[in-house]
């Protein structure tokens, strides 16, 4: 089955950290991955909008205008947004790590509201999207920041920094590009028993009934079926 509707695309990625108040260790395959899934996005006629790495990588690009960031001119103006670079997660709440503090250099998911205009998907691709499967913490993490956003994808605990999956991102995109699901296809292409990344794909829904259908049935096409409220949650993982 192939897809109809065509997507704006965004990622973001951050491989050298500098030492200073952002002090992270370096790593090496964030751009790989990201940008695959870029360049095969708009190999497959999708919209290529922005592709920022290292200190072009902002944290403002994600948090919400409510506290003071510019999320509406980037994460949450394309459909389709990836992030890599390092991820933690206390207090259960996703934080994003960055190289170049604009105006910090993390970002927290209490500071996120994905989907508040036109963000869909959204790729956490770095450690500790969540850091287990239990549905208190699942929740705890995700409701905050979805609001209106479909479907996140990410890991459950780190994700690895490898050239085995340095072509993650292309592979995700031709998948999904062919018609295969958003979440399925993540959960499948993302885990790697050679790596120990388990993957995870967190649904959104106005019911338990419609978090479960895009969990298991969206695909791209269904880009401009909205959600009015975030209410329920249905995920699904490879560990």
């Amino acid at each position: 089955m192939g897809i109809r509707t065509h997507v704006r695309v965004g990622v973001e990625w951050i491989n050298d950290f500098h030492s200073d108040a952002c002090e992270q260790a370096d790593l090496s395959y964030c751009d790989d991955q990201v940008e695959g899934f870029f360049n095969e996005m708009g190999d497959h006629g999708h919209t290529k909008v922005f592709d920022w790495g290292n200190d072009n990588a902002w944290e403002t690009d994600f948090r919400s205008p409510d506290v003071g960031g510019d999320s509406l001119n980037w994460s949450d103006d394309v459909h389709f947004c990836l992030v890599n670079d390092h991820g933690g997660n206390w207090d259960d709440t996703v934080h994003l790590a960055f190289s170049h503090a604009h105006d910090h250099c993390q970002v927290a998911g209490t500071d996120m509201r994905l989907g508040r205009k036109n963000l869909k998907w959204f790729g956490a691709l770095g450690c500790d999207a969540v850091l287990n499967t239990n549905a208190d913490h699942i929740g705890a993490v995700w409701f905050p920041p979805m609001q209106g956003v479909h479907i996140v994808c990410g890991f459950i605990g780190t994700a690895a920094d490898s050239w085995w999956t340095d072509d993650l991102g292309e592979d995700y995109a031709e998948d999904i590009c062919d018609g295969d699901t958003i979440a399925g296809a993540w959960v499948s292409d993302a885990y790697s028993f050679w790596t120990g990344d388990d993957s995870i794909a967190i649904a959104a829904g106005e019911t338990r009934d419609d978090a479960i259908n895009r969990r298991e049935h969206e695909t791209l096409d269904w880009r401009d079926s909205n959600i009015a409220a975030t209410n329920w949650l249905a995920w699904k993982y490879r560990t």
